[in-house]
């Protein structure tokens, strides 16, 4: 984020009400290599993940002894590094060194391996995605039950994504992938709302070819006529009526496609269960007794005073105030980090992410600037969102911690749930997924079966202040837009609090901030599937 007061002679009048600062680009000076800014660059590229070759086991048969074939392993590079292993990073991967790790392994049918090459092929990593063989990777791996697979395959037969869109094989693909029999209706609801919502847009896409094909097929025949009245044709005669037949046959099969597309989806609709919802009980309490929700992990991260982007003027209070309300309200284990330089920031989460275990949650709050690639300038990066911690330079990219890194090291977590908070511009990158069953399944009511279902398995979320959108710093008073929105929700809260549902609240309270002074801002919640999302829910248990 970063103070751009240029833009404001358009709102000057409600300035002075309301103090309002946008964040988002700044003219910097370059980066000294000689200055304390660029110390520890070396040390961050330990904690990025990378697809790790471990030496074989030594095994002995009687007398003689042998060494199996290299193991692969996604760990960060350090761990790599100790375990004796060889990798290439991430960041310097392409397409041919990341799958050559994993490739004998997942033609071997470890299900492990088959996901991360189904991953790969998804990422293209240097080359174009090649969703059709991601898929078919990951159903090789759901096949077997593992699970990050089934979440993934689900999600392209939602989008069509390498495979014909089938809302009811991801209806299908999600419940084996929850193993609940409640997560059914669950999902069913948001399946039926999607694909209604798609019969009405196919609906009217079916009506518009129809209506273009009509005009075409009449075009034609017009033409047709007077060409046979003539005695001669023209050159410019004939190119014309050739393609006004391809047009039609064009809007012809348009027709065709979309008339199957709409029978396809209105067969879906009927195959989908009934859902009947109970009514929400006056406390989500009141249904979770006896449910294990874990221990609670948080970094909050302010990032205020920049070496070359122009200050901000709300992360540190943004941060403090949240880190006390999280601890005291509750009951977060919370680390505070002000001000922090790149190697800081990543040894900071890397050390939360050892430490979480299998039940534990983790939740990241960052609050400071943020930034895209700009088209052309993304290369073979498999992310273009970054975070720009206090030593980030503008020249380069050297110190900016690209989203796919912290996303990398979630996968890694032990941890049940984990959500990431980016108070930032452009903070939705980390998650670029459209809108699926995977969040509009949480909205439902609260019900014991549901927090089971939302306990038993993984869940990963980035909660983002605008999407991928420039967002604003500091609104009437001292905390930025998002942040008093944050807060205001979580200080108010007296109930079980879903994420779902954090973020309803939170949007409606931004809206009602921001609508003053004609501006839109509008957070944004996605699963992160490469983290490892696997449908579960991250819930906020105050203190009683």
């Amino acid at each position: 984020m970063i103070n751009q007061h240029k833009h404001f002679s358009r709102l000057s009048v409600l300035i002075l009400a309301l103090s309002l600062t946008v964040a988002c680009a700044a003219q910097v000076r370059d980066a000294d290599e000689s200055t304390a800014e660029m110390e520890g660059f070396d040390a961050v590229e330990d904690y990025y993940v990378v697809d790790c070759l471990l030496p074989g086991e030594v095994r002995r048969m009687g007398r003689s002894m042998h060494l199996s074939p290299r193991i692969p392993a996604r760990l960060t590079a350090l761990e790599c590094r100790i375990r004796g292993g060889e990798y290439v990073a991430y960041h310097r991967a392409d397409y041919r060194s990341a799958l050559n790790v994993w490739l004998s392994r997942a033609r071997g049918g470890d299900a492990q391996a088959q996901h991360y090459v189904g991953e790969i092929y998804e990422r293209g990593m240097g080359t174009d995605p090649d969703f059709e063989e991601a898929a078919r990777w990951y159903r090789k791996a759901a096949d077997q039950g593992f699970t990050r697979s089934m979440v993934n395959l689900a999600y392209f037969y939602e989008q069509g994504m390498g495979v014909e869109q089938d809302m009811a094989q991801a209806l299908d693909w999600y419940r084996k992938a929850t193993g609940s029999n409640e997560s059914e209706l669950v999902f069913a609801a948001a399946a039926r709302e999607q694909l209604e919502a798609l019969e009405a847009e196919l609906t009217e896409a079916l009506d518009n070819a129809r209506r273009e094909k009509r005009v075409l097929q009449q075009q034609v025949e017009n033409l047709r006529q007077q060409l046979a009245e003539r005695e001669e044709r023209s050159e410019t005669d004939e190119e014309t009526i050739a393609t006004l037949e391809r047009l039609l046959n064009d809007a012809a099969d348009r027709v065709d496609s979309t008339e199957g597309r709409l029978l396809r989806t209105r067969g879906s609709v009927e195959q989908l269960p009934e859902v009947v919802r109970e009514e929400r009980p006056a406390r989500a309490a009141e249904v979770a007794d006896g449910a294990e929700f874990g221990r609670y992990y948080a970094l909050v991260v302010g990032l205020q005073h920049y070496h070359y982007w122009e200050p901000l003027e709300s992360p540190h209070t943004d941060a403090r105030r949240l880190a006390d309300l999280l601890s005291e309200r509750y009951g977060f284990e919370t680390t505070l980090l002000l001000d922090a330089s790149q190697n800081e920031l990543m040894a900071a989460i890397d050390e939360l992410r050892k430490k979480v275990s299998t039940n534990d949650n983790l939740l990241i709050y960052f609050a400071g600037h943020g930034q895209l690639l700009r088209p052309g300038e993304i290369e073979t990066r498999r992310g273009f969102g970054y975070w720009l911690p206090v030593n980030a330079e503008i020249s380069g990219t050297t110190f900016w911690i690209p989203n796919s890194a912290i996303s990398d090291l979630m996968a890694l977590a032990e941890a049940r749930g984990v959500m990431v908070v980016a108070d930032s511009c452009f903070g939705g990158a980390m998650s670029t997924d459209p809108g699926s069953m995977m969040v509009a399944a949480s909205s439902g009511p609260l019900s014991e079966g549901l927090i089971r279902l939302g306990l038993s398995r993984s869940a990963r979320f980035v909660l983002s202040s605008g999407g991928l959108a420039p967002v604003f710093d500091r609104v009437s008073g001292e905390h930025s837009v998002f942040a008093r929105a944050f807060i205001d929700v979580l200080e108010s809260n007296e109930d079980i609090l879903r994420e779902q549902e954090l973020f309803r609240k939170v949007s409606d309270r931004v809206a009602d901030l921001t609508e003053a002074v004609g501006v839109d801002q509008t957070p944004e919640l996605r699963p992160i599937r490469q983290a490892g999302h696997e449908a579960g829910s991250f819930f906020f248990v105050p203190r009683s």
